[in-house]
């Protein structure tokens, strides 16, 4: 912070007796971090130190001292003088004593953290200080950022104005990107708004706001050959027009790779059993097995949605296992439990979490054991290859969860890892019942077939009437309907 303030080439002898007075003036309830208001405060030994503690406890009532009061406090000034000088300071602060003290409890963070802060961004406060830094971090904030965040990108709050910073901040919350991307605010006009064009183009495609059409729709993928456009073109034509929104095709893009005749069997075989259209999950689905998803597995779509805060369509397709049926009493409570330690601790996002949903129905207890196993180097439970691996891919959050997901299923197949502590089923429960997967063609039969999905690819449950189906226009599980 020395160095930053123009204190260069310092002597081994210079840096410690500058060492020895900031440590100094932490003893009479100095912080650190107010250094960087005024540096030169270090280049005063220790009696002029005391006379100016003196002189600012004579001229003004304060309940503490601060190296940014003491800079005002100048032995060769009236009191009247250091009085008004300060009250002046202080009177924006409200009851802060130091515009640094303000900053550093807005931004929410440690001693440390703010002296490693000021360290890498002394601009960010100090003599020239920035004008409403405190605004900008709560408008940050108020839209969905989060402290960690802010952090890595304090440049934000010295070069864009409280304008910019709230106007950006609103146009990129409308689209629902939370968390709030603090690094893309900070960017320059044309990166911005190239950006955040794309995706207000997209989200005006998403809400539906016009008659959308297969090419609104192509142009959401990833860009494709022209034999492939050629292959999905009709299925979207097809898809829109019955009535799905181009949000329902985006986000399962698998119901693409089934056939034109598949679908158009799927969505006539379904339909009489649903008020809306049906869940292209569940479209996808019947087109593979011919028959519908049972209550537990919608169940456990809708749990897991719920928690993480995304939409059903959202997950990617479950298949078999056994941690689903092992937390089936708890099941909400699980998830939750694990949500919070993977998304507020470790920091993921929901499209983190949404794209390894089987990770949140396992023990809490073995998510925690199996991630520090990946994380410390000395833990004999994870190979050290595997843990190389973990730590090289620091950046991919995805990835990692997939790393975990894996280690957590190779130690079940060796013990029931996934028992929780809540839950008393015996180890018959966790027994995976094997049903052989049902596979009709086209041209079989087109009586629509209920049978339980214990054999399936996503997670098993009870017994459905043969003549039941679950209601999946709504998130909440509901009575199977009777024919």
């Amino acid at each position: 912070m020395l160095e930053a303030k123009g204190f260069q080439n310092l002597t081994a002898s210079e840096l410690k007796t500058f060492a020895t007075r900031l440590s100094y003036l932490v003893s009479i309830g100095c912080r650190p971090y107010e250094l960087v208001e005024y540096p030169t405060i270090v280049l005063l030994d220790k009696s002029e130190i005391d006379k100016r503690v003196e002189k600012l406890r004579l001229a003004v009532s304060i309940n503490r001292i601060s190296i940014g009061l003491l800079r005002f406090a100048s032995p060769e000034y009236s009191n009247s003088v250091v009085n008004a000088t300060v009250v002046k300071y202080l009177k924006p602060l409200g009851d802060y004593v130091s515009k640094v003290d303000e900053i550093v409890e807005e931004l929410a963070c440690s001693d440390t953290k703010a002296m490693e802060i000021l360290t890498r961004n002394p601009r960010l406060l100090g003599v020239n200080y920035r004008k409403d830094i405190a605004k900008k971090i709560r408008c940050l904030i108020s839209h969905g950022a989060r402290h960690e965040d802010l952090y890595r990108n304090t440049n934000l709050l010295n070069n864009k104005s409280l304008g910019t910073i709230q106007s950006r901040a609103e146009r990129v919350s409308k689209l629902g990107w939370i968390p709030l991307p603090v690094g893309l605010l900070g960017r320059e006009n044309a990166y911005f708004e190239a950006v955040v064009g794309t995706h207000e183009a997209h989200h005006h495609l998403l809400t539906g706001q016009h008659v959308a059409s297969a090419d609104d729709v192509i142009s959401m993928f990833p860009l494709m050959s022209a034999n492939r456009v050629a292959v999905v073109r009709p299925k979207i034509e097809y898809l829109l027009s019955e009535g799905y929104a181009v949000s329902d095709i985006v986000n399962c893009p698998q119901t693409l790779l089934r056939s034109l005749k598949g679908l158009k069997k799927a969505v006539c075989a379904l339909r009489p059993y649903h008020l809306q259209c049906v869940d292209l999950a569940m479209i996808n689905h019947y087109v593979l097995h011919r028959r519908v998803l049972s209550s537990r597995r919608c169940e456990f779509r809708t749990v897991i949605a719920h928690v993480i805060g995304c939409s059903r369509a959202a997950l990617p397709p479950m298949r078999n296992d056994s941690s689903v049926r092992a937390v089936k009493l708890d099941l909400q409570r699980t998830a939750e439990v694990n949500a919070r330690y993977l998304r507020d601790e470790l920091g993921f996002t929901v499209e983190d979490l949404a794209s390894v949903p089987l990770v949140l129905a396992h023990s809490p207890d073995v998510v925690r054991r199996h991630w520090n196993a990946l994380s410390v180097d000395n833990d004999e439970q994870a190979g050290r290859q595997l843990r190389a691996f973990f730590r090289q891919h620091a950046d991919n959050a995805r990835l990692r969860l997939n790393v975990l997901q894996y280690c957590i299923e190779k130690e079940t197949n060796f013990s029931h890892a996934c028992v929780t502590s809540w839950t008393e089923d015996s180890d018959d429960e966790f027994a995976a019942s094997s049903a052989a997967a049902v596979h009709d063609s086209d041209d079989d039969d087109d009586e629509l077939n209920f049978h339980d999905d214990d054999g399936d690819d996503e997670c098993a449950g009870p017994d459905v009437d043969r003549f039941g189906i679950a209601d999946e226009s709504s998130d909440d599980e509901v009575d199977p309907l009777t024919m």
